[in-house]
């Protein structure tokens, strides 16, 4: 039983089929494990019966939700679940709500973590990476553009991966970094990494069992041209000196 006292954040948006079932998994995993855990799952503006099931499963399972009554995006859902978790969490984490990287990786990125780095990231790009379901050819043409987007506009050559939904914190760096971010939609990795790095955080990237879900939230046109604009949003912050530690 590990002693790290872990808050669990799980941005939802249309996950009705799966969120009840990703639930239980993630707090008999948590219960096992940890002494003293918790799980915000933020419903981000669902239009299906995510809302109703996470009410359901609230019945049997301890947890808290956070509801957002219209969809403003990933990082909005993640930055407001992770600001209202608990000041005495030593560790703050978020998880894609499909599990498409299972939460029992979650162990060797506490590791991590408690070896000195402040932030511990799943890649798709070291070494050690398995794949249990292979992404589809327009997704991975998709994250392959990006990458290279965000490496050349963000001038972020080390970090090879910065879109994968698993990342833990040390909770010293959370407010840090979470109430200066502004990106609300994918992009929002992109910018939490560029932050951390803006004030020196050590990183570390994590190889992952990836299971790469058939259904999939990222609309083909409208995200690409999204994100390239989040892009240039985040070094435009940069340049009239957003990013700063009041």
């Amino acid at each position: 039983m590990r002693t790290e006292k872990v808050s669990v954040v799980i941005p939802c948006f249309n996950e009705g089929k799966t969120i009840y079932d990703n639930i239980k998994k993630i707090h008999a995993y948590m219960s096992r494990n940890f002494a003293g855990f918790e799980i915000i799952a933020v419903n981000d503006g669902s239009s299906d019966n995510t809302m109703s099931e996470l009410r359901i499963a609230r019945q049997s399972i301890p947890f808290t939700i956070i509801n957002c009554k219209e969809n403003e995006g990933k990082g909005s859902a993640v930055r407001k679940g992770i600001l209202s978790s608990r000041t005495d969490s030593e560790i703050v984490m978020f998880l894609d709500a499909d599990l498409a990287i299972p939460i029992e990786e979650l162990e060797k990125f506490l590791d991590a973590i408690k070896g000195g780095y402040d932030l511990a990231i799943a890649s798709r790009f070291v070494p050690g990476l398995k794949i249990l379901e292979p992404v589809m050819w327009h997704r991975k043409m998709m994250e392959n553009v990006f990458r290279l987007l965000r490496m050349m506009i963000l001038n972020n050559w080390k970090v090879k991966d910065t879109q994968c939904g698993f990342k833990v914190f040390n909770r010293k760096i959370v407010d840090r970094i979470f109430k200066i971010a502004t990106i609300k939609r994918f992009a929002f990795d992109s910018e939490v990494i560029f932050i951390a790095k803006k004030f020196g955080h050590q990183i570390k990237e994590l190889p992952i069992t990836l299971q790469n879900p058939r259904q999939s939230h990222v609309r083909i046109i409208y995200d690409p041209i999204n994100m390239f604009f989040a892009l240039m949003k985040i070094r435009h912050n940069d340049i009239k000196g957003i990013y700063k530690w009041k």
